[in-house]
């Protein structure tokens, strides 16, 4: 069932948004051009104006803030918005050494393989567990290209031929691994696997130590009690990293959601999963977990079938074997799981040159419709009513 964009209810005059992208080097300045540009469409499509009040980033680079005045029929709605910049972290990863990189992900795919955890996500989302295996078999036709080019050198016959074929194989399956690795992401998804690996085991203190920095300014807004809605957004692995930071946001502030503004988790298009069903994800379970336990706390989660990069039709907590939340006749379901269809956000031409590009899709969850629907991401920031309504708020409390 879908949800409202734009529900009868309370309205929000002013909002903190925190949100976490996925795993690419999304500088400041690129996370701001992509704002203006998306917040021009949103405006063409819902007939609202928007200004930007002010752009800036903030805590050495680590918070990218814009400012904005969205006007409409019903008033005025001031969003303030943080982007988690940790592009520093994944420029670092794609700066390593390919006799690290590969080594690295091999060690991954294993990891995956043979605790279960690629099956439970084949059994659970078999498209994703595609997207799972995509680097590993462009992997396996860099290395066959370079045996086959190798054994053909190494046939000719010539003094020191077997060396020259093994050489030529090496150059010929690095150098394919370097240029048709980049272009078509294979390089950038092996290290982003790695990446979700070592932070389900503890290895990355780098991107735990800038969760606690944003854990800890979430909490500060929360205390400053200016907002009337806080959204807590997480884009693809960002899905699973705003978890992280909601729950360490919450440990420092127990009252989170409960006093001053209201909470609202909004994960899009996420990879959570990959994180969360790992055997070896208890510390971040049992953080999680404590976001289910906080009954004021709300999540909602969208999803679509064309979208190859989530776990369609999955239940989060369900999935990661957590206690679930006992049934709420105010805030309803956690998380509340919204199955949206792409194609209805975007006019056909449109829709049309998205499809070619699957990234591309996935990139919706958090750009302009060109179409009103009601699953809209910069309604969801920029516009008048909260993200899920609770039945209190429209006098439904049946």
């Amino acid at each position: 069932m879908h949800e409202r964009a734009t529900p009868a209810g309370q309205q929000v005059r002013r909002r903190s948004v925190f949100m976490i992208g996925g795993y690419e080097p999304k500088s400041s300045g690129a996370f701001y051009a992509r704002t203006e540009r998306e917040l021009k469409r949103f405006c063409e499509t819902w007939g609202v104006t928007a200004e930007v009040l002010s752009k800036g980033d903030r805590d050495d680079g680590r918070i990218a803030n814009i400012r904005i005045a969205t006007s409409h029929g019903e008033g005025r709605v001031e969003t303030d918005w943080n982007f988690f910049v940790w592009n520093d972290i994944v420029l670092g990863d794609f700066a390593k050494p390919f006799w690290y990189r590969i080594p690295r992900y091999w060690l991954t795919f294993a990891d995956y393989v043979l605790s279960g955890t690629f099956i439970r996500i084949l059994f659970l989302a078999w498209r994703f567990a595609l997207y799972f295996l995509y680097p590993a078999v462009m992997h396996l036709i860099f290395g066959l290209a370079g045996w086959l080019t190798g054994r053909l050198v190494a046939g000719f016959g010539f003094p020191g031929s077997l060396a020259a074929g093994w050489a030529t194989g090496i150059i010929v399956a690095l150098g394919l691994w370097r240029t048709v690795g980049e272009r078509y992401y294979v390089r950038h998804l092996g290290d982003l696997w790695s990446f979700s690996r070592n932070f389900v085991w503890g290895y990355r203190k780098d991107a735990e130590a800038a969760l606690d920095h944003l854990a800890d300014r979430i909490a500060e807004r929360a205390r400053a009690g200016i907002d009337e809605e806080i959204l807590l957004v997480g884009h693809s692995t960002g899905g699973g990293l705003i978890l992280d930071a909601a729950a360490r946001a919450l440990a420092r502030f127990p009252e989170l959601g409960e006093q001053g503004p209201r909470l609202q988790i909004l994960t899009v298009g996420s990879t959570a999963l990959k994180i969360g069903m790992h055997p070896a994800a208890r510390a971040y379970r049992t953080r999680v977990q404590t976001l289910v336990d906080a009954r004021q706390v709300r999540w909602s989660e969208w999803q679509a079938l064309t979208d190859i990069i989530n776990l369609y039709k999955s239940d989060p907590v369900k999935a990661m074997g957590l206690k679930p939340r006992p049934k709420n006749r105010v805030t309803g379901r956690f998380p509340r799981v919204v199955l949206v269809r792409i194609r209805d956000m975007l006019q056909p031409d449109a829709f049309r040159r998205v499809s070619k590009n699957f990234f591309r899709v996935h990139y919706q969850f958090i750009m302009g419709n060109t179409k009103r629907y009601a699953q809209d991401f910069y309604m969801a920031c920029c516009g008048p009513h909260f993200l899920q309504q609770d039945r209190t708020d429209t006098g439904d409390t049946a």
